[in-house]
Formats: structure tokens, C-alpha cells, sequence
């Protein structure tokens, strides 16, 4: 897996330095989506859905490609 170091900026995992795996052109994706992890609590039998985070390919900085976190619609209609 070839890959390039990446920031993500706002969202869940601001601030953070992960890799992100490259295309066979080298060229990293537009677009990352991150699905939420964790245990499910709540009265509910059945849980909701897992909420995948969407980031945004944006800017690169001294080799590191930036990631803008995009918010869901639901959060951005408010």
C-alpha cells in the first residue's frame, strides 16, 4: 500500500495526521470518508446507521495533503 501523510482539519478527528492511501497514479483521493466507530448504548434494540465523515481534499502543505471536514447536510441546514 503506498500512501501519503494527511491532515484533517475540523470534524471528529481534527487536527490529525493519518495516511491515506494513494491511487495507482500516486495522486491521493478528493475524497475521504471515515465511518463513526465505537459501541452502540441506547434503549433502542436496533441501532442507527454508522455515520460516515466525509473530508474534503483542500490544500497541501510541506508534503502533507489537507483534508476539510464537509459537515452532513442535517448539521449545515440548522
Amino acid at each position: 500500500m503506498v500512501a501519503v501523510e494527511a491532515w484533517f482539519r475540523g470534524g471528529p478527528v481534527d487536527g490529525r495526521l493519518m495516511p491515506v492511501e494513494v491511487a495507482a497514479d500516486g495522486r491521493p483521493p478528493a475524497v475521504v470518508k471515515l465511518p463513526q466507530t465505537g459501541s452502540y448504548v441506547g434503549a433502542s434494540d436496533v441501532a442507527t446507521p454508522a455515520v460516515e465523515h466525509v473530508y474534503i481534499l483542500d490544500d497541501r502543505i510541506d508534503d502533507v495533503e489537507v483534508y476539510q471536514y464537509r459537515q452532513p447536510a442535517s448539521e449545515t441546514a440548522d
